[in-house]
């Protein structure tokens, strides 16, 4: 079953708002001691005025921080913070790269190792893969990017 143009069209819309958080993204590094402190810091609130918004212990907003700094806060601690903070939660999974850069990279480490058996042979008859191996490998590649669940579905390794 191939790729439906919604989806094609949702990947690349999904691709372009990525782009954009990739681009600001040096921006969003967390500050010394993590974003609690700073706003609430840059706010002039102290741990007990925190606490109090959160209805909760200064003792917890102590450990809230830290758990923030040492990465083990939950996200919705960190959004119940944001909120008496008097802002939001902001939350993302950004990829390193555009999502299709990554889909035709497996599609083409997958199309290899499909091909391998016939390269193998190749070689153990002293012969080089030939330019058509190469093309039918960029073909076979394109044919999976059709239906890219069966790119994950696919055992991994070489």
């Amino acid at each position: 079953m191939s790729e439906r143009p919604i989806q094609l069209l949702a990947r690349r819309q999904l691709d372009r708002r990525l782009d954009a958080i990739r681009e600001a993204s040096q921006l969003l590094d967390q500050p010394r001691g993590g974003w609690i402190v700073a706003l609430r810091r840059a706010l002039g609130m102290t741990q007990a005025h925190l606490a109090d918004r959160m209805a909760v212990s200064r003792q917890a907003i102590s450990q809230l921080e830290k758990r923030e700094a040492d990465g083990s806060v939950t996200l919705k601690a960190l959004e119940q913070a944001a909120v008496a903070l008097g802002g939001r939660l902001v939350y993302a999974v950004v990829p390193d790269r555009p999502l299709t850069d990554t889909l035709e990279e497996q599609a083409l480490n997958v199309a290899a190792r499909m091909t391998g058996s016939v390269r193998h042979t190749m070689r153990l008859e002293d012969q080089e893969p030939s330019s058509d191996l190469d093309q039918r490998t960029r073909d076979l590649a394109q044919e999976l990017l059709a239906s890219p669940a069966r790119l994950w579905s696919m055992p991994h390794g070489g």
